[in-house]
């Protein structure tokens, strides 16, 4: 379709730092989930027994990630780099959730998960921010959604409130596997250039990247499902904290590493595609 019949496409031609921004943003989301892939691997390997060199208390979660940074050497300097990288990606978001497109169902769900995606990686900027602003800043993801789930469940309609975010999480966790199974994952992507083998290889770390995800927010959605049927808080947990319970199990060793696996390649599908974002209207 020519650029002046397409909103999207004129948006982008006529404000291309719109563009180069949000793809600074797509870079700090693949360093986030490249870090956050290392540890949840190590939560597998030591569920075997192995040693590994990286401490194994680190929370496998973006917080734990945000938090790794912030003990790295320039950790403030990098600190307010991710965190401005996490904004720009959060923008990013919100401005295609608002591109004139679909307007069907499937359209306003589309809308809603990126307002939802801007919301917490928004959060997580807050988070790199707090860190690069005190040494004695603290963030811990599980016991964020337990406080939450705690609060919540204070109130009336909380149980079912929280019983209905499981769900959601479980929906979204299925539309992810999905999408990787079906090898969609490059909605947002200009390939024009790369090679077949490259281009090849690209959507295959993208589809294992999202099975990744999927597990991982299935997770979080069983144990918030979980807190809401037993009407205990402490149920409901972070990523981090899901993985580790179910790493106590043979089976889910197995829901580790393809947490793991996933995060580390769906990080590297960002870091390596950033360059060729484009803005997709719903």
């Amino acid at each position: 379709m020519p650029v002046t019949h397409n909103p999207t496409a004129r948006l982008a031609a006529d404000h291309p730092g719109i563009i180069k921004l949000g793809r600074a943003g797509w870079f700090a989301k693949g360093v986030v989930y490249t870090i956050a892939g290392v540890f949840a691997a190590v939560v597998a390997a030591r569920s075997f027994g192995w040693d590994t060199p990286i401490d194994p208390s680190q929370e496998a979660s973006p917080t734990g990630a945000i938090k790794e940074v912030a003990h790295s050497t320039g950790g403030p300097l990098l600190l307010w780099a991710l965190a401005l990288g996490l904004f720009l990606y959060a923008a990013w978001r919100v401005v295609t959730a608002l591109l004139p497109g679909s307007t069907d169902a499937e359209g306003w769900v589309t809308r809603i998960g990126y307002l939802v995606s801007a919301a917490l990686y928004a959060t997580f900027g807050i988070t790199a921010m707090a860190l690069a602003r005190s040494k004695t800043a603290t963030a811990d993801g599980n016991q964020k959604v337990t406080d939450l789930t705690a609060r919540l469940m204070d109130h009336t309609a909380g149980r079912w409130l929280i019983g209905l975010a499981g769900v959601i999480a479980v929906g979204a966790a299925i539309y992810r596997a999905k999408k990787g199974l079906q090898i969609d994952v490059d909605d947002e992507l200009d390939l024009t250039g790369f090679s077949p083998e490259r281009a090849r290889w690209t959507r295959r770390l993208g589809a294992i990247g999202e099975i990744g995800r999927g597990v991982a927010i299935g997770l979080i959605g069983f144990f918030l499902i979980r807190a809401a049927v037993t009407f205990d808080a402490n149920e409901a947990t972070g990523l981090d904290g899901a993985l580790r319970r179910v790493a106590t199990e043979r089976w889910g060793v197995l829901l580790v590493a393809i947490v793991g696996i996933g995060f580390i390649a769906y990080g590297v599908f960002c870091l390596t595609t950033f360059t060729r974002r484009r803005l997709q209207a719903p």
